[in-house]
């Protein structure tokens, strides 16, 4: 009966420890303790992931929470090799560079930001300036950068900006960085796509009529339009921590589909009715914002 036991097979929840620590890791950059391009460093460590499961079949005749303990440390080690591996990298130096558009005769513009990962930061030009776009790409220790396409006609103007690829590993855009301001004088409808990034959008004297966010992951605050009219404005998010901060003297209309995040909106100046967050004169106002936000993990604040 002993010698039964002593060689009964254990099941070591090998799958569960590894989510388990990704979502460490994913709470632990959510919270600005880890940075988003660590990715870059810590996916290199992909074989170990076949090292656990061998590990999990030759131990299989061990106590669970020894080999568990094992599984968990090799994690960590692989954890704490990564941000070590990440911290003293040597760096190439800083490659920076300026584009600007002029206004001339626009009365309005599209703009399309595809941004990789990094830190990208969006505002406003000077009053009375006379470029339509003003913006600085920095990027270190990799060549890439920002490409810019704009196209205009009949007064309205079209600009992509995107990241360019070369020799950019996957998740490694900490070294990225934009910054770009855009004219307050002509209505604008930004649509940004990220995947790991730094997000700050300082849109308050931006007329910004529509919005649209597509994150993947990373950290995003949002200050809204305050002079604009009407703004509609969606976010998409996977894995990310949003502050949205509406100015005063602006109401707001608020859906939220949340599945697994912290939600907290500010119910003295938008109160729930059904499936809303809805000032009270949201219907007369000169200035709103109407917001729909899709969260899957993370933390989503308004205020």
């Amino acid at each position: 009966m002993s010698e039964k036991e002593s060689l009964r097979v254990i099941s070591v929840p090998t799958w569960g420890i590894f989510l388990l620590f990704l979502g460490v890791v994913f709470l632990l950059q959510t919270l600005n303790v880890l940075p988003w391009g660590l990715w870059g460093t810590l996916w290199r460590f992909w074989p170990v992931l076949i090292i656990i499961i061998g590990l999990g079949i030759l131990l299989r005749h061990y106590n669970v929470w020894l080999v568990s303990l094992l599984v968990s440390a090799m994690l960590g080690a692989c954890l704490g090799i990564a941000i070590w591996q990440y911290g003293s990298s040597p760096l190439a130096g800083t490659v920076s560079r300026s584009y600007s558009e002029p206004m001339d005769n626009m009365e309005s513009a599209q703009i399309e930001v595809d941004f990789t990962a990094g830190s990208l930061t969006i505002g406003s030009l000077p009053f009375g300036s006379s470029n339509f776009m003003e913006a600085t790409s920095e990027v270190r220790g990799r060549d890439g950068g920002m490409n810019v396409d704009f196209h205009r006609q009949n007064g309205n103007g079209r600009l992509y900006l995107s990241t360019e690829r070369a020799n950019q590993p996957f998740w490694g855009g900490d070294g990225i960085r934009w910054d770009i301001n855009f004219t307050g004088s002509i209505p604008l409808t930004i649509n940004i796509k990220s995947a790991a990034s730094n997000i700050g959008l300082e849109l308050s004297e931006l007329r910004v009529t529509e919005l649209r966010l597509d994150i993947d992951a990373g950290n995003c605050k949002v200050t809204m339009p305050s002079l604009t009219g009407t703004t509609y404005v969606y976010i998409k998010s996977d894995v990310a921590n949003i502050e949205l901060t509406i100015p005063d003297g602006v109401v707001a209309k608020i859906r939220a589909d949340i599945d697994l995040s912290f939600f907290n909106v500010d119910q003295t100046r938008f109160p729930k009715q059904g499936d809303y967050y809805i000032s009270d004169n949201y219907d007369t106002a000169q200035n709103r914002i109407y917001l729909e936000i899709d969260c899957d993990v993370g933390r989503v604040q308004v205020k």
